[in-house]
């Protein structure tokens, strides 16, 4: 018998810590107790006086595809039916539960006491496109896919850190990345102020061990400090205010009602599977060529 490796795994080297998605075979999308065992992970790192700087990455082709859907369905009892025979509909206060412990997730790293360097490849959608909005650096491969594709599945701009959006890319830009959910590279990645820097897949980690190495000619307090003043900054603009509405923000943002002609990605899951439903999602928000320029 074989024992399941972890989700998350944990490399060191010298002052270099390494969180490391270990779940290729399903692009890297988490469970919800996955991302509060990679959460675990991060504090774990911080503690350790060994290390300076911490490298976020994913295994296999993509960095991050976001929360793991079977297993959000599973959670918010989106797969259930109540004592009437219809669908199950959990309560706002259960919902409120998760939503804090998904809030917690995302202050976590942007929040951390030491510095956190993304070293994206492949996809970066969802949970995943929120830890680079979040982390510290982004070094990654021109040919990377970043996109707020959650978005299409009918929320149209609710996130938990709009106004770190708002200060990254300017209010037009995260109105369109929100509204549209189109998907960029990485060259467009650093053009938007996303990414730091943007290079051939093939120099992806030596870049980013690079730049980790020269994080880690400063000294430990220094970087610490360093830190500590950034996230008061942060806060000073209303960073924990944001989660704080975001938590509220996603409770109401996955209860909304659908119209009989809107498309609706839960009942398409349920009627037709979740493949089709992704598939059919896409199409229903797919630019028309004919009046793209118009």
């Amino acid at each position: 018998m074989t024992t399941e490796e972890p989700a998350v795994l944990i490399e060191r080297s010298g002052p270099i810590g390494r969180l490391v998605f270990n779940r290729p075979a399903k692009s890297n999308a988490l469970t919800f107790d996955d991302a509060q065992y990679l959460v675990r992970c991060l504090h774990e790192l911080e503690e350790d006086d060994d290390i300076k700087v911490i490298i976020l990455k994913g295994k296999g082709r993509s960095f991050c595809t976001g929360h793991d859907f079977d297993d959000v369905v599973k959670s918010y009892g989106l797969d259930k039916k109540g004592p009437d025979g219809r669908p199950f509909k959990m309560s706002v206060r259960d919902r409120l539960i998760i939503d804090r412990r998904l809030a917690d997730e995302y202050m976590a790293f942007q929040y951390s006491q030491k510095p956190v360097i993304a070293q994206v490849q492949g996809s970066a959608v969802g949970f995943g496109m929120y830890l680079t909005e979040l982390v510290d650096l982004v070094v990654c491969a021109d040919d990377a896919r970043f996109s707020h594709a959650e978005q299409r599945l009918g929320f149209a701009g609710n996130t938990w850190h709009l106004n770190m959006q708002i200060l990254t890319y300017g209010p037009k830009k995260v109105r369109e990345m929100l509204l549209l959910g189109s998907e960029f590279n990485g060259q467009d990645a650093v053009r938007i102020g996303l990414a730091n820097a943007s290079v051939p897949l093939n120099e992806l980690e030596s870049t980013t061990e690079k730049w980790a190495e020269r994080v880690a000619r400063n000294p430990k307090d220094a970087l610490v400090t360093g830190k500590a003043v950034h996230s008061m900054a942060i806060d000073s603009l209303g960073g924990t205010q944001q989660f704080m509405r975001g938590v509220v923000g996603h409770t109401l943002g996955t209860l909304l009602s659908f119209e009989k002609d809107e498309f609706n990605f839960f009942r398409e899951r349920r009627d037709k599977g979740t493949k089709a439903a992704y598939q059919n999602r896409d199409a229903a928000y797919e630019e028309n060529p004919a009046t793209a320029d118009a």
